[in-house]
C-alpha cells in the first residue's frame, strides 16, 4: 500500500490541509494583491485527485476541478485562455483582458500549486515587471510557508520536550515514594503501623479518594484522608477479586456500601493475612497502567517492609530475604560493623563498577550536588549523598543500626541524572531556536540582523564565540559583519581583516558546504593566538552568502545537539534573510509606478502626511497637455513613451520627490516653502521637444503648508484648482485640439 503523493506531504507539512489556511499565507497573499495590477488574484493547490483555492481575491474560495498536468512554465497575455482545468473553472465565459500563473514549487522541488492572477474591467496592461513580481511573490509565499512549518516544527519539539518532563517528574515522584517505603524500615515500627503508612504514601502517589487497611476479616480501618473516621469505613462487606493484586473499575458495576458506583484497587500485603485498599469515587473511575505498574511495585515494597520488619534482630537473614531486590534492580545494599569495617554487601551494583573494588572506600569518593533529598533541598553531605563511580551515579543513604554499625543502601542513578541533563538541553536548544524565529525582525539592517541572532545562540553554546560573516564579490574577501562573544585579542585582529574568497575554506562555503576544521587544520600562529577548532556553516539568501561561523579556544569539539543546532540555526537565519529581502522588494514594489519608475499614489499619500508632520511643505501638482493627441495621433506606445520622458524630467527637478498619482496626472513634494518652484519645473519640462513631443507640455499648481492649507487633502484640492485655471487660461495654438 502506497502512502500520500509529495503534493500531500508538502501540502501537510505546511499546514494546507485544514479548513483554515495559515495566517502567513493570508498576510502574505494581501501583500501580493496590493503589488499586482489584477482585479481577481488566486492561490490554487493541488494533490492527487484533488484541487481547491483555499486563498481568493475577487474570486471565491472554492473546490476546484483537478488538472491532468502542473505546467512547468508561466502563461500569460491577453486573449490566451490558460489550458489548466483550476484556472479555466475560475474565469469561466466571462471577458479577461489577461490572465497570468506561475506555479509554486517547495525547496524540494515538489510542484503542488499555482498563483494565478487575471484582470477584467478598467484594461490594464501586463508586463515583464508584473510577470517578475507575481514570480517572486510565488517564490515568497513558499518561503512564508517553509517558515511557517520550521516555526511549527519547533513547536513540536517543545512540546515533546515537556511530555518527557512530565515522564521524569512522574519517575521522580514514584522513586521517592518508594524510597520512603523503604526508609520505614529503618525506624523502630511494628507490621500494622509500617502497613498503615506504606498504604498512606502509595495514596498520595497515585491520588485516590480513600484508602485503608484489612487484617483478616476485620472491617477495614481508614488512613486516608484523615477526614474519615479509623473505625468507620465506605467499603461493604464483602470485596470481589484474589491474588496479590486485584482492580476494579467504576463501571464494572462495583458499589460502595451506600450504592454509589466506585473503583476499587487492594494489594495483598506478602506473608500477612491483610491487604492494602484504594477507591476512587464515581461511575467513571478508573484504574491506568501507570496505576496499575506502581500496586504491581508497592507488592515488592511490602515484602521488603514487612520481610525487614519482622526479622530486624538477625542481619544474615535480612540477607536471603532481600535477595529478589538486590538482583532486580541496579542497587547496592551493604552493612558495617560499631568500628566500620564491612560486614556484607549484595546487589546487582557489585557486578558492574564496583566489581572487585574496596566498597567503602568508593562510596567515600567524590561527590555529586545535584540530587534532592528527601525534603527538595540539594543534599550536603549528611547521611544521604550522591557519589560518581567510574562514570556512574549513585544515590546512597546510611542509618545507623541500634549495635553502633551502619546500613547503607546505594540506587544507580545514572539513566535518571543523565536523561534530566539530555532533557534541559534539548528544552535549552528548543527555546534557543524558538526565539530566534521570534526575536529575528521583518525589516531593519543586516548588521542589527545578524547581532540579534548571534546574542539568542551564543547562551547555548559555552566556551564559544560567533561571528557572522558577509561574502564582498567587488573586494572578493569574507570580511566579518557582526562578533559576538570573548574573542582572543589575536584572534580578533586576524578575523577583523578577514579572508580571501580565493582560500580552500572559503570555496567550500561559497559552494555551499559546511566546514569544521580542526586544530591541525589550523595556521601555527592563529593556534598560538588562541584558535583551536571552528565550524561555519554558508547562509545563502537573497543572491548573496553569509556565514554563520562558531569559533573555540578550549575543547575544540562540537557535540552532535550543538552541531544540529548551529545547523538549524543557520537555515532559521537563512529564511529570515530571504523574507527579510522579499519583504523590502515587495514594500518597493507596491509604492512604485511600474510605468516611469516613479512614486505611484500609495507612496504619495503616505509621505505627503510624514511630511507635513516634520515642517513647511511645497505641493505641485501637474497634468500634461497633449496626452490624447499623442496617443489617438500615434498610439498608446508612444503615449507611455510621453509619460515616461514627463518623469524622467520632474525627477531632475532639484530637492523634490515626484510620483505619478493617476493616468496624466504628477505631483512634486518638496520640504520648505520653495516660491520659485514653478520655474524649475518648466526648465525640466523645457527638453521634452528633444524627445521628439515638440507639442507637449503641462499645466501646474502649486500650494504651500501651512499658509493654504494645514491637511493632505485639503491642500492637494487647492493646488489641482490652481492647476485647472492655468490649464483653462491657456490657449491650445493654431491646429492644435486641447489635451
Amino acid at each position: 500500500m502506497t502512502g500520500p503523493g509529495p503534493q500531500v506531504q508538502v501540502c501537510a507539512r505546511y499546514g494546507l490541509l485544514g479548513d483554515r489556511p495559515p495566517q502567513d499565507l493570508l498576510h502574505l497573499f494581501q501583500l501580493t494583491a496590493a503589488a499586482l495590477p489584477a482585479t481577481h488574484l488566486a492561490v490554487i493547490l493541488v494533490t492527487e485527485g484533488h484541487c481547491w483555492a483555499p486563498v481568493a481575491s475577487g474570486w471565491v474560495a472554492q473546490a476546484l476541478p483537478a488538472p491532468t498536468v502542473l505546467p512547468d512554465r508561466t502563461f500569460h497575455g491577453p486573449g490566451r485562455a490558460p489550458e489548466v482545468a483550476p484556472c479555466q473553472a475560475l474565469l469561466g465565459d466571462d471577458v479577461w483582458h489577461w490572465a497570468a500563473g506561475t506555479p509554486l514549487t517547495s525547496p524540494d522541488g515538489v510542484t503542488f500549486g499555482l498563483l494565478f492572477a487575471a484582470c477584467r474591467g478598467r484594461p490594464r496592461r501586463w508586463t515583464a515587471a508584473h510577470q517578475t513580481r507575481l514570480e517572486r511573490s510565488a517564490h515568497l509565499i513558499v518561503q512564508g510557508l517553509d517558515h511557517h512549518a520550521a516555526r511549527c516544527q519547533v513547536t513540536q519539539v517543545q512540546q515533546d520536550n515537556a511530555a518527557l518532563r512530565r515522564r521524569l517528574d512522574r519517575a521522580t515522584l514514584t522513586a521517592r515514594t518508594f524510597q520512603a517505603i523503604a526508609d520505614l524500615t529503618a525506624l523502630p515500627l511494628d507490621g500494622r503501623e509500617g502497613l498503615r503508612r506504606a498504604a498512606r504514601l502509595t495514596a498520595a502517589l497515585i491520588g485516590v479518594d480513600w484508602s485503608g487497611v484489612q487484617r483478616g476479616p476485620a472491617a477495614p480501618e481508614t488512613v486516608w484522608p484523615i477526614r474519615f473516621r479509623r473505625d468507620t469505613s465506605p467499603l461493604p462487606p464483602d470485596l470481589p477479586g484474589s491474588g496479590p493484586l486485584c482492580t476494579v473499575d467504576g463501571e464494572a458495576g462495583w458499589t460502595l456500601a451506600d450504592g454509589q458506583p466506585a473503583a476499587l484497587a487492594w494489594v495483598a500485603a506478602p506473608g500477612e493475612d491483610a491487604r492494602l485498599l484504594f477507591v476512587r469515587f464515581g461511575r467513571h473511575a478508573r484504574w491506568s497502567s501507570a496505576d496499575r505498574q506502581v500496586l504491581r511495585d508497592l507488592v515488592w515494597a511490602l515484602r521488603h517492609l514487612l520481610a525487614f520488619t519482622a526479622q530486624r534482630s538477625a542481619l544474615h537473614g535480612l540477607e536471603g530475604q532481600l535477595q529478589f531486590a538486590l538482583r532486580s534492580f541496579p542497587m547496592l545494599l551493604w552493612v558495617t560493623d560499631a568500628a566500620g569495617e564491612l560486614v556484607a554487601a549484595e546487589g546487582s551494583a557489585l557486578r558492574g563498577p564496583l566489581s572487585g573494588q574496596p566498597v567503602l572506600s568508593l562510596l567515600r569518593g567524590e561527590e555529586e550536588a545535584g540530587l534532592p533529598d528527601s525534603a527538595g533541598a540539594p543534599n550536603s553531605g549528611g547521611p544521604r549523598r550522591s557519589v560518581t563511580l567510574d562514570g556512574r551515579v549513585y544515590d546512597t543513604h546510611q542509618v545507623t543500626l541500634p549495635d553502633g554499625g551502619q546500613l547503607g543502601v546505594a540506587f544507580d542513578v545514572t539513566e535518571l541524572t543523565e536523561s534530566r541533563a539530555a532533557a534541559r538541553q534539548a528544552q535549552q536548544y528548543a527555546e534557543t531556536l524558538l526565539e530566534l524565529t521570534r526575536v529575528l525582525p521583518a525589516s531593519g539592517q543586516l548588521r542589527h540582523l545578524g547581532a540579534q541572532a548571534l546574542n539568542v545562540l551564543l547562551p547555548a553554546l559555552k566556551g564559544s564565540w560567533l561571528v557572522f560573516w558577509e561574502h564582498v564579490p567587488g573586494e572578493a574577501r569574507l570580511r566579518p559583519l557582526v562578533t559576538c562573544g570573548a574573542v582572543p585579542p589575536g584572534v580578533a585582529a586576524a578575523q577583523t581583516r578577514g579572508f580571501s574568497d580565493a582560500d580552500p575554506f572559503a570555496q567550500r562555503l561559497l559552494a555551499g558546504q559546511t566546514v569544521q576544521i580542526h586544530e591541525a587544520q589550523l595556521p601555527p600562529a592563529v593556534v598560538a593566538a588562541g584558535l583551536r577548532a571552528a565550524l561555519l556553516i554558508p547562509v545563502q539568501a537573497a543572491g548573496a552568502t553569509f556565514v554563520l561561523a562558531a569559533y573555540q579556544d578550549g575543547r575544540g569539539i562540537w557535540t552532535p545537539p550543538e552541531r544540529e543546532l548551529l545547523t538549524l540555526a543557520a537555515r532559521v537565519l537563512q529564511v529570515s534573510l530571504e523574507r527579510h529581502t522579499a519583504m523590502q522588494q515587495l514594500r518597493a514594489a507596491a509604492s512604485t509606478d511600474p510605468l516611469t519608475g516613479l512614486g505611484n499614489r500609495r507612496a504619495f499619500e503616505t509621505e505627503i502626511r510624514e511630511a507635513l508632520a516634520s515642517g513647511p511643505v511645497t505641493l505641485v501638482t501637474l497634468d500634461v497637455d497633449g496626452l490624447k493627441t499623442v496617443n489617438d495621433r500615434d498610439g498608446h506606445a508612444r503615449g507611455d513613451a510621453l509619460l515616461r520622458a514627463v518623469g524622467r524630467a520632474l525627477r531632475a527637478v532639484p530637492d523634490s520627490d515626484a510620483y505619478r498619482v493617476g493616468g496624466d496626472e504628477f505631483c512634486l513634494l518638496l520640504r520648505g516653502t520653495r516660491a520659485e518652484v514653478l520655474t524649475g519645473v518648466d526648465r525640466a519640462l523645457a527638453g521634452l521637444p528633444d524627445d521628439g513631443f515638440p507639442d507637449a507640455g503641462a499645466s501646474a499648481g502649486v500650494a504651500f503648508a501651512p499658509q493654504d492649507a494645514p491637511d493632505p487633502e485639503a491642500l492637494w484640492q487647492l493646488a489641482d484648482e490652481r492647476m485647472y485655471r492655468q490649464k483653462a487660461s491657456r490657449r491650445p495654438p493654431p491646429g492644435r485640439a486641447p489635451a
